[in-house]
């Protein structure tokens, strides 16, 4: 990570070199990660001096929440309008291999099952217009023939009998109005309340999606907690065996300097 400038001591030969370590930077910095709320790791960084790269304020603390990443906790810029500087510190190493081929198959299962439910709306939503530009269809048609019903009644006009059937044509055709508006009002409500289902099965799948990685998550870390125990025990041994003088020194060293950088 590259060091940042301290903002009580910015002048123009520091804003000469923050400007090139910016240049250089690679693109992977300002990628921000989805995040998912943590109230144990959040808020603004107060400790140091450090600020974002192009905001210059300081950044906040967040826990990822996409892809491989999820779960991992890093300090990242706090600005949510116009450009964000992205990821400015990882605080958590990356996860073990298998946990992220884990939370790549979550993922995947995740935007699949969504993916579907997005085609199926599309689909709702194209059957939707298709019934409405035929209601609209029958709308144009009974207003055609009520205008001819009218003519009709001019040019009969006087004639009572007539007038009955005219009128007796105009109920039927209100009544057929009637229905089809009826018709389509349960079909939009019908489509409402797929739309509905689909929304509530989205929310379960998200809910879901966060129980199985935080259940993974718990079981990587009391992992973790066992390596450390076992690490600490092996630097015990080595220690009292250097102090006692048994074995190769050279050796026991070597030993020693491969469980450090571990």
């Amino acid at each position: 990570m590259p060091s940042w400038p301290n903002s009580n001591e910015t002048s123009d030969a520091d804003d000469d070199e923050y400007m090139d370590e910016y240049s250089s930077m690679q693109m992977e910095y300002f990628q921000t990660a989805d995040t998912v709320i943590d109230p144990s790791f959040s808020g603004l960084v107060v400790e140091s001096d450090r600020r974002c790269i192009l905001h210059r304020q300081r950044p906040g603390r967040f826990v990822a929440f996409k892809g491989t990443d999820t779960g991992r906790r890093f300090i990242g810029c706090a600005t949510t309008d116009g450009v964000n500087c992205g990821v400015l510190e990882w605080v958590d190493a990356p996860w073990p291999v298998i946990l992220q081929r884990c939370l790549t198959k979550l993922w995947d299962m995740y935007h699949e099952e969504n993916l579907g439910r997005v085609q199926d709306k599309e689909a709702h939503e194209i059957e939707a217009e298709k019934l409405k530009k035929e209601l609209d269809s029958l709308a144009n048609q009974y207003s055609q023939l009520v205008d001819d019903v009218s003519k009709l009644f001019d040019y009969q006009d006087g004639q009572k009998s007539h007038d009955m059937d005219t009128s007796h044509a105009i109920n039927e055709l209100k009544e057929k109005k009637h229905q089809l508006d009826e018709k389509a009002k349960i079909e939009v409500q019908m489509e409402k309340l797929k739309l509905k289902k689909e929304q509530r099965c989205i929310l379960q799948s998200q809910a879901d999606t966060i129980q199985n990685t935080r259940k993974v998550m718990k079981e990587i870390q009391v992992e973790r907690d066992l390596l450390k125990a076992e690490k600490k025990k092996l630097e015990h041994v080595i220690s009292e065996l250097l102090k006692a003088g048994h074995g190769c020194k050279e050796k026991l060293d070597k030993i020693k300097e491969v469980v450090m950088e571990e």
